[in-house]
């Protein structure tokens, strides 16, 4: 009897053992079931949002705009930064754009903003109205999408090594962004090169005769003569030549004229002959110099229709922001 007793009081206590471990496999297997499926982000450096010494709600900074008027004189507004978006967002990029390229550009915008305030301080305003700080008209332009773009990325910057970068754009790469220090001779370590989903985009020609080059030229203190020949290696983008940069824009070509051999940079030729970017190949054809090229701008930081292709792939604003910003870390700043 004492026997059967201690065999029925082992099984018992065997059964109470082994029963947490079924319980316990059983709410592991439910656990594994349910666990969400993580992927890599598109681009593997996204910068990280954060809050960065939180101001009390509602608070944001404010600049003074110097908005020039039609008799040519400055009149300056003082506005919070959110609200000088509203008005500069539309006007750097088209509010039909895609919502992830508007965001990016609301950021940049902001982001350029603040960090170049004061450039106008000897005048007694922080930013002009203009293409030489960011254009802005007023509220007039205001769009309901370009303002949702900038509340869903309220106070947000970038940084790099906890300074505000200086975030450049431009309208189109034509293919590949540029090196900072290929345009302005300044190395910034965030504004690298760099890819685009499309190549060869905003295609453009300038045709200029022999005579009105050589003039331009002469005019311009760079005398040759008549012109009787351009160097300059044929356009590959993303190839760095001796004088082309490393997405192929122009560095540096050679004018052959029959008084003078002259070098003319990328830049000088932009300059001189209004060219939209300096992703540009040089041939003369017969009495004419024809000059054709792809994108529009410096080539420098974000491309806005890069940013838009991106978008329409899918990627986020962060994403397209941490590609065209290279190493840089996306805060909220207020």
């Amino acid at each position: 009897m004492k026997k059967i007793f201690a065999l029925m009081l082992l099984t018992f206590v065997v059964f109470n053992i082994m029963l947490p471990s079924v319980s316990d496999s059983k709410s592991k297997e439910k656990t594994k079931k349910n666990k969400a499926v993580t992927t890599e982000p598109v681009i593997s450096d996204v910068p990280k949002v954060e809050i960065k010494n939180q101001k009390p709600k509602g608070w944001q900074p404010e600049i003074k705009v110097g908005i020039l008027s039609k008799d040519s004189k400055v009149v300056v507004k003082t506005i919070k930064i959110e609200e000088y978006l509203r008005g500069v967002l539309p006007k750097e990029m088209s509010p039909s754009f895609n919502e992830e390229a508007l965001k990016a550009q609301a950021v940049a915008a902001r982001t350029f903003a603040l960090k170049n305030r004061k450039r106008h301080q000897a005048e007694g305003y922080d930013l002009c109205n203009t293409t030489h700080c960011q254009v802005y008209n007023g509220l007039s332009d205001a769009h309901e999408r370009t303002d949702r773009a900038i509340d869903d990325t309220f106070g947000e910057v970038l940084f790099y090594n906890e300074k505000l970068i200086e975030a450049s754009f431009h309208t189109d790469s034509g293919g590949m962004t540029e090196n900072s220090v290929d345009v302005w001779g300044t190395d910034f370590p965030y504004l690298r090169a760099s890819t685009e989903i499309k190549t060869k985009t905003m295609p453009w020609t300038v045709k200029i005769s022999l005579k009105d080059f050589s003039k331009k030229l002469a005019d311009n203190k760079k005398n040759v003569g008549n012109v009787k020949l351009v160097k300059v290696t044929n356009l590959e983008i993303g190839k760095l030549t001796n004088d082309r940069s490393t997405s192929g824009r122009v560095k540096e070509l050679t004018v052959v004229g029959s008084a003078a051999q002259i070098k003319l940079t990328g830049n000088e030729m932009r300059s001189l002959f209004a060219l939209k970017s300096t992703m540009f190949d040089v041939a003369i054809n017969g009495d004419e110099i024809v000059i054709s090229g792809y994108g529009w701008g410096h080539g420098i930081g974000l491309s806005q229709y890069g940013a838009q292709a991106f978008a329409e792939k899918g990627y986020t604003y962060s994403d397209i922001l941490a590609h065209y910003y290279k190493g840089t870390t996306l805060k909220r700043l207020y």
